[in-house]
């Protein structure tokens, strides 16, 4: 793939993680916002994987074994700093002591989002299980890119379109405990941390590169001009603004709805900017511009350190008597993560990295 293309992308994400830190911290209620960047996410990594992972006739286990091992390299050091600095959050605002927890040992050994607890799977860094989860899809990739590979499109879309349809149906049975609301049958967990559901982000993600590599697909591609694939991209955004719409007005307004709109809203979007490629839409030559190269190269620093850096501005700004609302707080913590991101990602993720890889 070309780099405009990946870079576009790219930002696509850059802009899915700065939304689900904004539904964190700054927006009134922004549960359904935050449920759609994280699906556009694992629909991300689904793509990706699909487009740069070796699954051949001659990948086996030891071929995969050094594949997560670079994975590992990638992001479990930037995952234990995030974790690091959520603890020394802790201790300084609430003086917890939480170094020798089980809940500790979950989060450097990657099982927090198995258990079906808040304590763990949210823990002490609440968005560390995404990671972990991310981990779990890659360790699995093989099992369902194989697969999906032998198979002819129609089968995969079908496969696609029933894990949705599924997926729909759990978010919104009656619990026969309170007949008279639609929520969920099953826990929120199972419908959102629990690691095995999102098998259906990331496989649809993977049936999204599938398509992309149809010959039907490319000629379509190919015939683009500028004004055409600008008309596609607005079309896109325009069509996820009316699913966000829905999802927000006209569904039951409770956690779930996402899981009604999630899945079309974020693959449109994906589907038309993979489809305009970067370089003839006016959007994707937006996103596509090279200053956006260094943001997009700190994204998972951006969203592991949030909670860290945002609770040890709190701390600081309440011992030197400052006001911990209002635009010069919000701009003290967006710059501060800002530098901190950066600070981490080429003094030390970077530099570990390399040295690991070495090695």
């Amino acid at each position: 793939m070309k780099r405009q293309h990946i870079q576009s992308l790219a930002t696509l994400q850059l802009i899915a993680v700065l939304a689900i830190v904004a539904s964190h911290f700054w927006l009134a209620d922004g549960t359904y916002l935050q449920s759609l960047c994280v699906s556009f996410c694992f629909l991300y990594s689904g793509y990706f994987s699909a487009s740069t992972h070796p699954v051949d006739y001659y990948y086996g286990p030891l071929e995969h074994a050094w594949y997560m091992r670079y994975k590992l390299f990638k992001l479990y050091p930037l995952y234990v700093l995030a974790l690091a600095l959520c603890l020394l959050a802790a201790y300084l605002c609430w003086g917890s002591n939480l170094v020798f927890s089980k809940v500790t040992f979950a989060h450097l050994t990657m099982l927090s989002p198995w258990i079906p607890t808040p304590g763990y799977y949210f823990g002490i860094n609440p968005v560390a299980w995404f990671i972990c989860v991310l981990f779990f899809l890659y360790l699995i990739a093989p099992l369902i890119i194989k697969p999906l590979r032998r198979m002819s499109l129609g089968w995969q879309v079908a496969i696609v379109v029933v894990l949705i349809g599924a997926e729909m149906l759990a978010g919104y049975a009656r619990d026969p405990a309170s007949p008279s609301l639609l929520i969920p049958a099953p826990a929120h967990y199972f419908l959102y941390e629990f690691p095995p559901v999102r098998i259906l982000d990331f496989t649809t993600g993977i049936v999204l590169f599938h398509v992309t590599q149809s010959r039907c697909w490319r000629d379509a591609a190919s015939r683009l001009n500028a004004t055409f694939a600008t008309l596609v991209e607005v079309c896109a955004v325009l069509a996820f603004l009316a699913f966000y719409r829905l999802g927000e007005t006209l569904l039951h307004p409770h956690w779930y709805r996402a899981f009604c709109s999630a899945a079309p809203a974020v693959l449109t979007v994906l589907a038309a900017f993979v489809f305009t490629g970067g370089k003839r839409g006016a959007f994707s030559r937006l996103l596509s511009m090279p200053w956006l190269a260094v943001p997009c190269a700190i994204t998972a620093e951006i969203y592991l350190l949030q909670y860290g850096v945002f609770a040890l501005v709190r701390y600081v700004v309440m011992r030197v008597g400052m006001a911990t609302e209002g635009l010069a707080y919000f701009m003290l913590q967006s710059l501060t993560l800002l530098l901190v991101a950066m600070a981490v990602h080429y003094g030390f993720v970077m530099p570990l990295y390399r040295r690991l890889r070495s090695h």
